[in-house]
C-alpha cells in the first residue's frame, strides 16, 4: 500500500512505509520515519545525533474487520543545541500510547453508538483500552461546563444500588444538559455545585425540585432571588400516598364484608376518575359509599389535581385556600396533618403559574441512568460513571 493512501486514510504523518506483510489475520505495515520529523522534541532542532532507539507497534484504523498495525523504529536523539535525549515525537499517535489519534477518534464515535464490548471486538482492543479512550474524550468534552447563561434547573435524586444509595443530579430545564453529578443526596452533595455557580455568575430564575427538605433548605440558602417551583407530579403523588395509608387504615379496621369491599380497590383511588372504565367506576363507588373517610380524601384528591388546569395564580390561590379549608375540617387526621403541610408549602405550590416547570424531564433521565448501570452491571470507576451519566443526553443507544 503506497505510503500517500495511508497518510490519507491514517493520518500518518512523517511516516515512509517500505514494506508490507499478512500475519495472522493482521495488516502489519513496516515504515520509517521521515527525516523531516527527526528533530529535537523539546526545542525542535533538527541539530541532534541517533543514540539508538527502540520498535514500537502502534495499531491503526481497521480495514472494515481486518485489523491494521504500523510497525516503526523509534531513534533515539540527543539534541546537539540543548542537550536532550529523547525519543522523537509522533505525530500522529500519543506518548505511551499503543493506538494511533485516528483510531481513538474512531473509538470515541463510536462510543456513542454502541456498547464496549462491542467496540473492543470491531477494532481489536481490550476493554480497558476502549474505556480509557472514552474516558479521556469524555473529560475533555466536559472540562468545561458553562453556567452563565443557565436560567431554569431541576434538582433530583436517583436511587443506584442497594443499600439505598443515591446520586444528586441537577438538569438545565432549557436545553437538558447536566450540570452537576454527585454521591449522596440533600444539601451536601449540592456543595461543588453552589460554588461553581456563584463564580459562573449565573442569574437563576427559578428551581423546580421535589418536596425533599434538603434540597428545598439549599436552594433557599444559595439561591435566595430565585422562585421555588415544586413538581406538581410530586404532589399528586404525595397525595396518592396519604390516600393509600387511609385505605390501609380503614382496612384494618373493617368487618369481613368491608374487607371485601375495600380490596382491590387500590389502583382505583389512584387512578384519574376521567380515566377509569365503567365497571372500575362502579367497584370505586362501592368503595367510596361505605367508608366516609376514604370518600372525603379521594375526592380531595381530585380536587388538589385540578389545580394546574386554572389560568391564572389568584384563580389558583382562591382554590388552594378553599381546599385547605375543607382538608382541615374534615375530621381525618391524616389529612389535616396533610393540610398543614401544604399550608407551608404554598407560595411553592403557587410558583408553577409564573413559571410552568416541571421536572418530568429529569425523571425520565433518572431511567437512563438505571439503564446505563444496569447494561454495565455497575461501574466501578466513580469518574467514568459521572462522564458517562453526562454523556447520556448525546448517547445513541
Amino acid at each position: 500500500m503506497s505510503t500517500s493512501l495511508l497518510y490519507h486514510n491514517q493520518n500518518l504523518k512523517g511516516v515512509r512505509i517500505t514494506r508490507t506483510a499478512f500475519i495472522a489475520g493482521t495488516t502489519v505495515f513496516y515504515g520509517v520515519i521521515s527525516q523531516g520529523y527527526q528533530r529535537c522534541s523539546n526545542c525542535r532542532s533538527r541539530k541532534v545525533t541517533h543514540s539508538g532507539g527502540r520498535e514500537r507497534r502502534i495499531k491503526l484504523l481497521p480495514t472494515g474487520t481486518r485489523p491494521n498495525t504500523l510497525s516503526l523504529f523509534i531513534p533515539r536523539l540527543v539534541c546537539k543545541k540543548c542537550g536532550t535525549v529523547r525519543q522523537v515525537k509522533l505525530p500522529f499517535a500519543d506518548r505511551g500510547k499503543s493506538y494511533s489519534r485516528s483510531l481513538a477518534r474512531y473509538v470515541f464515535l463510536l462510543c456513542s453508538h454502541l456498547p464496549l464490548n462491542m467496540i473492543t471486538k470491531l477494532c481489536g482492543l481490550s476493554w480497558n483500552t476502549v474505556k480509557t479512550i472514552h474516558k479521556e474524550g469524555l473529560k475533555r468534552k466536559y472540562k468545561r461546563v458553562p453556567l452563565k447563561k443557565v436560567r431554569f434547573i431541576a434538582i433530583d435524586e436517583v436511587c443506584v444500588g442497594r443499600p439505598r444509595k443515591f446520586l444528586s443530579i441537577v438538569m438545565n430545564l432549557e436545553t437538558g444538559d447536566i450540570l452537576h453529578v454527585a454521591r449522596g443526596k440533600g444539601g451536601n452533595a449540592l456543595k461543588q455545585f453552589w460554588n461553581r455557580l456563584s463564580h459562573s455568575k449565573a442569574k437563576i430564575q427559578a428551581v423546580c425540585t421535589d418536596m425533599a427538605s434538603g434540597y428545598m433548605s439549599a436552594v433557599k440558602e444559595h439561591l435566595p432571588d430565585a422562585d421555588l417551583v415544586l413538581d406538581h407530579f410530586h404532589l399528586v403523588k404525595y397525595m396518592n400516598d396519604k390516600l393509600s395509608e387511609i385505605r390501609r387504615m380503614l382496612y384494618r379496621k373493617a368487618s369481613e364484608g368491608g374487607k371485601r369491599i375495600l380490596k382491590g380497590t387500590r389502583w382505583y383511588l389512584l387512578t384519574s376518575r376521567s380515566n377509569l372504565k365503567e365497571g372500575c367506576m362502579e367497584a370505586l363507588d362501592e368503595a367510596l359509599k361505605y367508608n366516609e373517610p376514604l370518600y372525603i380524601a379521594y375526592y380531595l384528591k381530585e380536587e388538589l389535581a385540578s389545580l394546574w388546569s386554572l389560568k391564572t395564580r389568584e384563580e389558583a390561590s382562591r382554590h388552594l385556600n378553599n381546599w385547605l379549608v375543607k382538608a382541615e375540617n374534615s375530621g381525618v387526621q391524616i389529612l389535616e396533618n396533610t393540610a398543614q403541610w401544604l399550608t407551608q408549602m404554598k407560595e411553592y405550590i403557587l410558583n408553577w403559574f409564573k413559571w410552568p416547570l416541571t421536572s418530568a424531564k429529569l425523571e425520565a433521565f433518572n431511567g437512563k441512568i438505571r439503564r446505563l448501570l444496569k447494561n454495565t452491571c455497575g461501574l466501578r470507576d466513580q469518574e467514568y460513571m459521572f462522564l458517562r451519566i453526562r454523556d447520556l443526553v448525546d448517547a445513541k443507544f
